[in-house]
């Protein structure tokens, strides 16, 4: 503050000013003192701060004085409030523009980039002045998401729903199959390679230019000689006012240095040749034609060119478009000239000019686009949608930890389902416990105090005996008492199947995941080292049952990186056998989904090895290979949706993400075979006639009875869909992937029509209670995805009033029912198994 202000302020009196932000009366002076002075230093400069904040304020209020240092005063102040509105309106307009800026740049760069508005607003680029000179350019490729993720494969115009499980499609020659499989790439194909289109793009250009008089939109790795251009520029000269497309013969060279070392004459061209465009020309390449579906070839046989691959009445695959321009084309449109080489390609069994070069080249031609298109969506899988093999497949992670929290908070209906969960669990680890024994002749070498276990010598070669043979060795085994064999009926119950093996590890691993209590993961690893890895178990003890020989710790190794160690358990376990296939032998109709879930949940808490993992995964691979090679996959009933649940969640499980995008792309094509619309427009029903020839077989073949025929009717539908909807599930919490829930065949099937028509034909029967909240899930997943489908009014409105029926869990509370029924509905037992449900499917899964 300037002097003279500083003497103003203190002696011109001042008026009381009341604020309702500062109740500072006592900093002022009332009105009848305002002749008074300030007498201290630090009052002034109170008042002084005070009157500056309230004069900003109330500027209209501000008492003017018509003494000079008043008016000064004034006018101090009404300079400060117009700076301070100035620095506003500066800062606003500052903002906005850098707002405009940012807008524009993000506007033209989408313009730019988004190829569909290119061809409408896209400024042809600036003309060169050409005076004689030649241009080269290389098209390089367009840019990928997210435009390439709107597109999708083509499944449903072949012949026949799902196709590619026909006999027709058996029938054909390899080359034959590939090219039906290349189809449904087709629009992929156009987006992301685009053949036909980069050549339109260069005439295009070319056109664009001053002065341009020939364009040569030549495939790459093509090489013209001295006297090869030379040729071409004189019969140009001399025939370009004539013809606007010249044929220049292509020969294939099987070693570059020819060009070097050889004389530049005119060889043997009989391969495909390359065609020059007059600026004038008005013919371009057919853009609906995919790179390796002879993209080129169709517009010479337009030109009328004549080539060893032409014959207009060979008649191409019936889902292939068709084109009658062939048959009328006008003569003399093209003068042949010059010739050009085709670089070595690095296999030289393809650059032969023989036929089964052709062939071989076609082939890989296809293997290599499908190839590179899968590398794409796998790309996108892992970086835009994250996959990620290590998530939970079946159980939705989300759902567990939610029903985890709800545990803990008390909430009724979850702790009596984990009750039960619990439960169970204490009767397996009962069971486990006396399956094993101690092997006191094998010392771990890492010194991480553990004992090992060994199964008992009767229930190990009980279970790696046939399943047909289980009852009779029961029933037989020599010199037993009564404990054993109550022991061995406990067994029969919990692990005489894959299938049943698979449920019991998973309830084990929910249960320690719910109650935190590692005795029931580390008896569920135990179990899988033993029967599945082949090694020995560890001994589950506590702390105050070691003996001083265990906490003996001069002998623990106290150097390097190992310690402290950072293991429960060893790195590496002893096996029993080095080789054992029994397991893998019988469990190829068994569903892995929730068993893999279990195998991943104990990795993460450290439980199972990163050892004993990869080992897990080479199980998996071995199990997939077997699946892959089998014929199951064509049945068309309930079989073959377990298998393809079987194969995608073991392909995401060794992290196949090829493959496992392979099954949900094609498993939709099922859709329309598996499930019938009537023809009758005033029902449109929905009729599952594989899975009605399935209950008619068992019955022409006498393993049902007549009077069960309705029953089993339901079973067999039911258990279909439960497959598509654990699939569809799967699918979900994968994240990435086609849509299934949506997807429409040819004649309007969906599966969540299909699940909407059965739930309402069978609307009385208790075993639709999972398959309602199966299906209520998978709906609200889905409604909240980017969908290009809306679903009709009929289905919106049934799934909707699901989505606001009662918890899946609330089922287990109110009336009291059996243990056997109680069992069923969450998903253990024989009876759950027989129907397809996963162990405590409430608590992940729906």
């Amino acid at each position: 503050m300037k002097p003279h202000q500083t003497q103003f302020l203190s002696s011109s009196p001042l008026t009381s000013i009341h604020s309702t932000r500062l109740d500072s009366q006592a900093f002022y002076h009332s009105q009848s003192n305002r002749n008074n002075t300030f007498n201290s230093y630090s009052s002034f400069a109170r008042r002084n701060i005070e009157q500056r904040i309230t004069t900003i304020k109330n500027r209209e209020t501000l008492p003017r004085y018509q003494t000079s240092n008043s008016i000064y005063f004034d006018k101090t102040f009404a300079q400060h409030a117009v700076y301070s509105r100035k620095s506003r309106w500066f800062r606003q307009a500052l903002t906005i523009i850098m707002m405009g800026f940012i807008g524009f740049y993000l506007i033209h760069s989408w313009f730019i980039h988004n190829n569909s508005l290119t061809k409408y607003f896209l400024v042809s680029p600036q003309s060169i002045n050409i005076g004689g000179q030649i241009l080269l350019y290389r098209i390089l490729g367009n840019d990928l998401p997210p435009q390439y993720l709107k597109y999708d494969f083509r499944l449903e115009d072949f012949p026949e729903p799902d196709f590619f499980h026909s006999n027709e499609f058996m029938n054909l020659s390899k080359v034959s199959k590939l090219r039906a499989i290349d189809y449904t790439y087709h629009e992929k194909n156009l987006y992301a390679i685009n053949n036909n289109g980069g050549r339109n793009a260069a005439l295009a250009h070319g056109k664009s230019q001053h002065n341009v008089s020939w364009i040569l939109p030549f495939d790459g790795n093509c090489f013209l000689t001295p006297n090869a251009f030379a040729d071409i520029r004189s019969h140009l000269y001399k025939w370009g006012e004539k013809y606007k497309y010249f044929i220049v013969p292509m020969a294939r060279l099987i070693n570059n240095s020819q060009l070097l070392n050889g004389s530049d004459t005119r060889p043997i061209t009989p391969e495909e040749p390359q065609i020059i465009f007059r600026h004038d020309s008005n013919k371009t390449f057919n853009g609906n034609m995919r790179y390796g579906r002879r993209p080129k070839l169709d517009m010479l046989w337009r030109l009328g060119v004549p080539t060893t691959s032409r014959n207009f009445n060979r008649t191409s695959a019936p889902w292939e478009s068709h084109h009658d321009s062939y048959k009328f084309i006008e003569s003399d449109q093209y003068k042949t000239i010059g010739w050009v080489f085709r670089l070595f390609s690095g296999q030289a069994s393809q650059e032969l000019n023989q036929k089964e070069a052709s062939a071989l080249r076609s082939f890989n031609r296809l293997l290599a686009i499908q190839n590179f298109i899968d590398g794409l969506d796998e790309r996108l899988a892992r970086k835009v949608h994250g996959f990620n093999p290590f998530q939970l497949f079946l159980y939705d992670e989300k759902l567990l930890s939610q029903a985890r929290s709800n545990f803990w908070l008390q909430v009724p209906n979850v702790v009596e389902t984990v009750q039960v969960l619990i439960k169970r669990a204490d009767e397996i680890s009962s069971v486990v416990i006396n399956l094993f024994e101690s092997e006191r002749g094998i010392q771990d070498e890492e010194n991480t105090l553990v004992h090992f276990l060994k199964v008992k010598s009767n229930i190990y070669n009980l279970f790696h005996q046939p399943v047909e043979s289980v009852d009779k060795t029961i029933n037989f085994l020599p010199n037993v008492d009564d404990n054993k064999v109550s022991l061995n009926n406990n067994f029969k119950e919990y692990f005489s199947t894959p299938d049943s093996f698979f449920e019991n590890v998973m309830t084990l691993v929910l249960a320690h995941y719910f109650s935190g209590n590692e005795k029931y993961a580390k008896w569920a690893a135990n179990l899988i080292r033993t029967f599945v890895l082949s090694s020995y178990a560890i001994e589950d003890r506590d702390n105050s049952e070691f003996t001083s020989i265990d906490s003996d710790f001069e002998s623990v190794n106290v150097e390097g990186y190992g310690f402290p160690n950072l293991n429960k358990i060893p790195r590496t376990i002893p096996k029993i056998l080095k080789v054992d296939t029994s397991l893998l032998a019988n469990i190829t109709d068994a569903d892995p989904s929730f068993f893999l879930d279990a195998c991943r949940l104990l990795y993460r808490t450290n439980i199972l090895t990163h050892k004993e993992y990869m080992e897990l995964r080479m199980f998996a691979s071995d199990w997939l290979e077997v699946l892959i090679n089998s014929k199951a996959e064509r049945n068309s009933d309930h079989r073959g949706i377990i298998f393809d649940l079987q194969v995608l969640s073991l392909a995401g499980f060794v992290d196949d993400l090829r493959l496992y995008l392979r099954i949900v792309n094609r498993v939709r094509m099922r859709i329309g075979k598996q499930f019938h619309v009537s023809r009758d427009l005033s029902t449109h029903e929905i009729k599952q006639n594989y899975e009605i020839m399935y209950v008619q077989n068992l019955l022409d073949t006498g393993k049902i009875k007549p009077s069960d025929y309705d029953e089993n009717i339901f079973r067999y539908t039911t258990l279909n869909l439960h497959y598509w909807l654990l699939l569809i599930r799967g699918v979900q919490n994968g994240h990435c992937g086609s849509d299934i829930w949506q997807y429409t065949a040819k004649d309007g099937q969906r599966i969540s029509k299909a699940v909407m028509e059965h739930l309402k034909l069978y609307a009385n029967k208790i075993h639709d209670v999972s398959l309602i909240h199966i299906a209520k899930t998978a709906y609200i997943i889905n409604k909240f995805k980017q969908c290009t489908r809306k679903e009709p009014k009929d289905e919106l409105e049934y799934f909707q009033h699901l989505a606001n029926v009662s918890d899946s869990m609330n089922f287990t509370l109110g009336n009291r029912i059996d243990d056997n029924e109680l069992n069923t509905r969450i998903g253990i037992g024989s009876e759950a198994r027989r129907r397809g449900l996963p162990p405590f499917w409430m608590l992940g899964v729906a």
